[in-house]
């Protein structure tokens, strides 16, 4: 990580910290141009959101509409299907499990050259159906997105700021006289974005520390090579950091690819010519974000899949489909990440509680109990369970 980054970051959360909205304020001017009289400003207000809903076009607003739904069916789904307690119970004890919903989260949504709708739907979703009681969205002032404005609406979020980078990721951590923190925070965002999140992880949770966008595409002999060549473009301009790799042994594929994008998106693509064995092979080293099978038999290669965030089965089924439409979020890890992680979803929003209740003290219990307390050298331990009456 850059030194003068750290430093920059380090900065940023001590004064938010020790000043407050004062800091927010300052920040604001000095980091994006914009002047706010007092933080009090920094709240987005209804009349805002009914002008910036004006401005979207219908198009947008009905497509916006139908993944809010589409998302909202999936997460209703996933939510259904988890047990939100479970006990094991026998004439001595009863323990399980409780799960209940983190009382308040942040969104983080960024803004730069792009505008970011979907971050808003596919965060605040999985959210508001896990039963989060607050949900607070922070993006940056300057050309505030009228998109990102109806998605929130859409999503039912009542709390948005006009924050953004290091100093919204501080603000959402520490909280100010004017803006309360919350315990979690999710969003993608700049390097900027990303320090801050690392360095207030403990303060409160975080969705992860994203590395760039990547995607993994095997493609076979029938696969539609403008499919090929357009996913991999969509991929790359991401930014200049975004991955994409092309496991494929069609020459023509290829070669059609190596002539129709320039040399430097190539850069960014890595082609291997590999049949599907070695592919899948190498996909599970990679772990990558998102994995298409263009191929034939795409269900029977996908069995054999162990690690990705999200898998697109099938020609027809392009990463913009998970993008913005399919259901799932798009939040997803990076970086080798789903080796060991999975992406945002419901479950991102809950935590449990172990369930313990001891119904009978035996003196078998007493001595099994003041073993392992006498075994560990701790007195009070063993004695807090003598003391209870058989």
């Amino acid at each position: 990580m850059d030194t003068d980054i750290v430093k920059t970051v380090k900065e940023v959360i001590k004064n938010i910290q020790t000043k407050g909205d004062s800091a927010v304020v300052n920040y604001l001017k000095k980091f994006d141009g914009v002047y706010f009289k007092s933080a009090k400003d920094l709240k987005v207000t209804d009349k805002q959101i009914k002008e910036a809903i004006k401005n979207v076009s219908p198009n947008l607003k009905k497509a916006v509409k139908v993944s809010y739904s589409n998302v909202l069916a999936f997460h209703k789904k996933e939510y259904s299907n988890i047990k939100k307690q479970w006990f094991l119970t026998d004439k001595m004890k009863s323990v399980g499990q409780v799960y209940k919903a983190i009382e308040s989260v942040g969104i983080y949504v960024p803004g730069g050259r792009f505008s970011y709708p979907s971050s808003v739907i596919m965060n605040a979703v999985a959210a508001k159906v896990a039963g989060v009681k607050r949900i607070v969205m922070m993006t940056p002032p300057k050309k505030m997105s009228n998109e990102v404005l109806f998605a929130a609406n859409i999503c039912g979020i009542k709390e948005i700021y006009s924050i953004g980078g290091a100093v919204a990721i501080s603000v959402l951590a520490y909280g100010t006289k004017t803006i309360k923190p919350v315990n979690m925070i999710v969003g993608p965002g700049n390097i900027y974005v990303n320090e801050a999140k690392r360095l207030v992880f403990g303060k409160v949770g975080i969705d992860s520390l994203a590395g760039p966008s990547e995607v993994a595409i095997i493609a076979d002999s029938g696969a539609d090579k403008n499919y090929v060549l357009y996913d991999l473009l969509a991929q790359v301009e991401h930014d200049t950091m975004a991955k994409a790799y092309l496991f494929c042994n069609s020459k023509e594929i290829i070669s059609y690819i190596n002539k129709n994008v320039d040399k430097e998106k190539l850069n960014q693509i890595k082609i291997c010519n590999v049949n599907i064995d070695k592919a899948v092979e190498m996909v599970n080293d990679i772990a990558p974000e998102h994995l298409e099978l263009l191929v034939k038999n795409a269900k029977q290669i996908m069995k054999k899949i162990y690690n990705s965030g999200a898998i697109f089965v099938g020609y027809n089924t392009a990463t913009a489909v998970g993008d913005y439409w399919a259901g799932p979020s798009h939040v997803l890890p990076t970086s080798s990440s789903a080796k060991y992680s999975s992406g945002l979803s419901v479950m991102t929003f809950m935590k449990r509680s172990s369930y313990i209740e001891l119904k009978k003290v035996t003196s078998l219990v007493k001595k099994q109990i003041a073993d392992f307390a006498n075994a560990e050298g701790l007195v009070n331990h063993k004695k807090s369970i003598e003391v209870r009456k058989i």
